[in-house]
């Protein structure tokens, strides 16, 4: 079972979080298949009990220190967005290990799978989120998770972009915006899309990663190769 502290109705969601009271919060209970189940009063023992993770709506505030004292960091980036200056998946990992301190591979496969919705929820999903997670612990953007036991947390500040990007459940964020991309102008080359992926968003450094996804929308069939270098917006994507 999976047990999450969350508001009840008509209260504010961080107060109920980080000052839980049996007025404010309750605990809902989800199945191994994540549906709810039934919901559990708060009190001070099923606190102890349960041990509930905070609803993942929820952003521990950031603060820095200043000669007045701590000033809290607004936070500026939407649950339902991510922005321009690193991979997408990249920047969800970071700020949910970030925000539950610590976090095991599966804690992160479920929040992207099952959670999230932007990967499906089978072997190539799972194997392209722990390829991302080892890429951050100890490849190419190593240091970014440090790994202690089985559990991962945060370690170098990760840097992004100012511009917010919206996400969807059930679609790829690479996918998606490839898709919406082809489907506004109807055709466009792959290096149109490698300046788009890379150039605009920012989200690849390598030119294969975008590759990747044009070879499988071709599958797909969402588009079509018409060139050596081109292609044609075919259908629209199916949520998985």
């Amino acid at each position: 079972m999976k047990y999450i502290l969350t508001n009840k109705i008509g209260y504010d969601l961080r107060e109920a979080i980080e000052n839980p009271t049996f007025e404010n919060a309750e605990i809902v209970v989800l199945d191994p298949a994540g549906i709810e189940i039934d919901r559990i009063p708060v009190t001070p023992l099923t606190l102890y009990m349960y041990n509930p993770e905070p609803d993942p709506r929820y952003q521990k505030p950031e603060k820095i220190v200043t000669l007045e004292g701590e000033i809290e960091i607004p936070t500026l980036i939407p649950e339902d967005s991510v922005t321009t200056g690193e991979n997408p998946f990249i920047q969800i990992i970071y700020r949910f290990v970030k925000r539950r301190e610590t976090a095991s591979l599966e804690d992160i496969v479920r929040h992207i799978t099952t959670e999230k919705k932007l990967l499906p929820n089978n072997d190539y999903g799972i194997g392209r989120v722990t390829s991302m997670v080892k890429q951050m612990h100890d490849g190419v953007l190593g240091g970014l998770l440090i790994k202690k036991g089985n559990l991962y947390m945060t370690g170098m500040k990760l840097k992004t972009g100012r511009r917010l990007i919206k996400i969807y459940p059930g679609y790829d964020p690479f996918e998606y915006y490839i898709i919406d991309y082809f489907s506004t102008k109807g055709t466009a080359s792959k290096g149109e899309i490698h300046t788009f992926i890379m150039d605009d968003l920012k989200w690849a450094r390598q030119g294969k990663l975008v590759d990747f996804y044009l070879k499988k929308l071709e599958k797909q069939g969402n588009i079509k190769r018409i060139g050596k270098e081109w292609y044609a917006f075919q259908k629209s994507l199916e949520p998985f």
